[in-house]
C-alpha cells in the first residue's frame, strides 16, 4: 500500500490513534519517529498524534449491549475513534490539503464520516469484512451469555460498513471472493480486490524432520482459537499415528494461548522469530487450522513462497487462489486435519512436490510489482478525475 501511495505522492501525513491511557511523544520521539519512518517508507512522513476516546466498561448486564447497538459510532472498538477529539485530529490534518485520504481498516474511518469537512478521494484498506469475522467469532466456542446479546450490535455494525464503503472513492478487500460479497450486499461498484503479495525468498530444500509449523499473532482470536483446536482434536490424532512428530506455534504474544503454560507433549512456543529463513527450513510442513475470521491469510502465501506444504481449514485459505489437492491441503474436521498431516509427514517427496506447486502457484498469481502497479494505477486515475472536477468547479 504504501509503495502505491508513494508512486503518486511525495509526502505522507499519517495520523496515528493512540490507546486511550497512552502518553503522547515528546518532541524529540515524535522526530525520532518521523525519521525512521521515512527511511523505512522512501518518502518524507509526517506524523501527528491523538488519543482514542476510553473505552466502556461493560457491566454484567444486557442494558450496555442495547445502548451501544443503537449506533454504529456507539458501538466497542468504533466508539474510541467517533469522538470530538479524534474528528479535531482529522480536521487538523485536513489543513493541510491532501491529495488523497488512505484509511487503515474500518475502525480508523468514524472520523471521516463525522467530519463535516469535504474530503479529498477516500481509500479504504478494508483487509476484512468485518461483519462477516464478527459473526464467524461469535458462532465459535465458548458460548457465553455477552456472545450472545454481542448479536446485538450486527445491525449497526453492518449499517457502518455499508456507509463507510459508501463514502470512499475505491474500498480495497483481498479477495475475489470478498469483493463478490460486498457487491451483491451493497450493491458498491468501487469495492476492488486487491490480493496480499509476499517477497519471494529463495527456494530451500525443506527439513526430513517431522516438524509441523505455525505463525501468527495469537492476540487475533481466530489465531488462538485455532491453535486451540488443533491441540485439543488434532494433535492427539497426530502423535496416536506419528509420534516423532512435533509442532511449533511461533508469533506474537503465545502466552495466552490456553496451552502455553503446560505445553502438550513435543510441543513449543518460541515466540517471535526473526529469523523466517531458519524457521521455515526447520518445518517440514505448516498449518493453518482457523475456524474463523475473514480476508485472506498472509501466513499460508508466506509458506507457499517458501515451498513448503500447507494444511488448512477452508476459511483459513478462503480468498486464496491455491487449488486443493494440488497445491494446498484443504480440510475441515480433526479426523481429515490428522490425516492429511500423517500423510505429508511420512511421505517426504509428496510434501515436497505439493510445496513446490504452491510456489509456482505464489509466483504467478501474486507477483508484488504487479499488485502494487495495478494499486497505484487506481490511486492516479482516482486523483487525476479529483482534479479534473476541482478544476471545472472553478
Amino acid at each position: 500500500m504504501i509503495d502505491a501511495i508513494k508512486q503518486n505522492c511525495s509526502v505522507l501525513n499519517a495520523l496515528f490513534f493512540l490507546r486511550h491511557d497512552d502518553d503522547y511523544p515528546d518532541e524529540g520521539q515524535l522526530r525520532a519517529i518521523e525519521f525512521d519512518l521515512t527511511e523505512q517508507w522512501g518518502l518524507e512522513v509526517r506524523i501527528s498524534f491523538c488519543r482514542r476516546e476510553a473505552p466502556d466498561v461493560l457491566e454484567p448486564s444486557i442494558g450496555p449491549y442495547l445502548k451501544s447497538a443503537n449506533s454504529f459510532f456507539r458501538l466497542p472498538g468504533y466508539k474510541e475513534f467517533s469522538g470530538v477529539s479524534q474528528i479535531a485530529a482529522l480536521d487538523r490534518c485536513l489543513e493541510q490539503s491532501p491529495r488523497l485520504i488512505f484509511v487503515h481498516r474500518l475502525h480508523s474511518m468514524p472520523p471521516l464520516m463525522r467530519t463535516k469537512r469535504v474530503l479529498p478521494p477516500v481509500f479504504l484498506d478494508l483487509d476484512d469484512i468485518e461483519h462477516i469475522a464478527v459473526l464467524r467469532t461469535l458462532s465459535q466456542p465458548p458460548h457465553w451469555w455477552r456472545k450472545k446479546v454481542a448479536y446485538l450490535h450486527f445491525p449497526a455494525l453492518v449499517w457502518g460498513e455499508r456507509k463507510a464503503i459508501e463514502s470512499t472513492r475505491a474500498t480495497f478487500v483481498c479477495s475475489d471472493i470478498d469483493q463478490r460479497k460486498l457487491a451483491r450486499l451493497f450493491h458498491a461498484p468501487h469495492v476492488t480486490a486487491i490480493p496480499n503479495a509476499v517477497a519471494l525468498p529463495l527456494i530451500s530444500t525443506p527439513s526430513h524432520q517431522p516438524i509441523i509449523a505455525m505463525l501468527g499473532n495469537y492476540e487475533f482470536a481466530p489465531n488462538r482459537q485455532g491453535v486451540e483446536f488443533f491441540l485439543n482434536h488434532v494433535w492427539p490424532l497426530i502423535l496416536a499415528r506419528f509420534p516423532k512428530a512435533e509442532v511449533i506455534f511461533a508469533g506474537r504474544r503465545a502466552e495466552v494461548i490456553q496451552h502455553y503454560a503446560h505445553p502438550p507433549h513435543q510441543v513449543s512456543f518460541p515466540g517471535f522469530v526473526k529469523d523466517l529463513d531458519s524457521l521455515y527450513q526447520r518445518a517440514q510442513i505448516v498449518i493453518c487450522p482457523i475456524l474463523s475470521g475473514a480476508g485472506t491469510r498472509v501466513k499460508i502465501m508466506e509458506a507457499a513462497a517458501y515451498a513448503r506444504p500447507v494444511v488448512s481449514t477452508t476459511i483459513g485459505a478462503e480468498g486464496i487462489n491455491l487449488v486443493d489437492g494440488k497445491e494446498i491441503l484443504l480440510r475441515d474436521t480433526a479426523e481429515s486435519f490428522a490425516d492429511a498431516c500423517v500423510e505429508l509427514l511420512k511421505n517426504y517427496d509428496a510434501a515436497k512436490m505439493l510445496g513446490l506447486a504452491a510456489r509456482a502457484a505464489i509466483e504467478s498469481r501474486y507477483d508484488r510489482g504487479k499488485i502494487v502497479a495495478r494499486l497505484a494505477g487506481v490511486i492516479r486515475a482516482a486523483i487525476t478525475q479529483n482534479n479534473r472536477q476541482v478544476g471545472a468547479s472553478e
